[in-house]
């Protein structure tokens, strides 16, 4: 299963991907890239901070919506309020900081199935 994770903090990045090793993870630090990313990679789930520089992931979660209506996004922040707005942007689900692992797999089962993780 690919993993995309975009968040501008590389700590969060680090973080995550240690979390996810048992999954193939790539990661973007801005919404511009995760757009262009998702576009060439085509993961089955992303998880997408709000706060981006460039373009925030409430844009790049429509744009990513556009190219794949199916895309599963995950919103990723520590701001209940902008959480409703990638909410109303097209995420699935939002994460809220701080993230467990456990909070993290079982999100993925939930989103994905049991019978897709590695």
């Amino acid at each position: 299963m690919k993993v995309l994770i975009v968040d501008d903090d590389i700590a969060i990045r680090e973080i995550l991907k240690i979390m996810l090793n048992d999954f193939e993870v790539i990661e973007a630090s801005d919404g511009e890239s995760a757009v262009e990313l998702y576009k060439k990679e085509r993961p089955d789930i992303v998880f997408m901070d709000i706060l981006l520089p460039k373009k925030d992931g409430i844009q790049a979660t429509k744009e990513i919506l556009e190219i794949d209506p199916n895309a599963k996004i995950v919103g990723i922040t520590a701001f209940e309020s902008k959480g409703e707005e990638i909410l109303k942007a097209g995420a699935i689900a939002l994460l809220e900081k701080p993230i467990t692992k456990r909070k993290l797999i079982e999100l993925i089962e939930k989103i994905c199935g049991k019978q897709q993780l590695p």
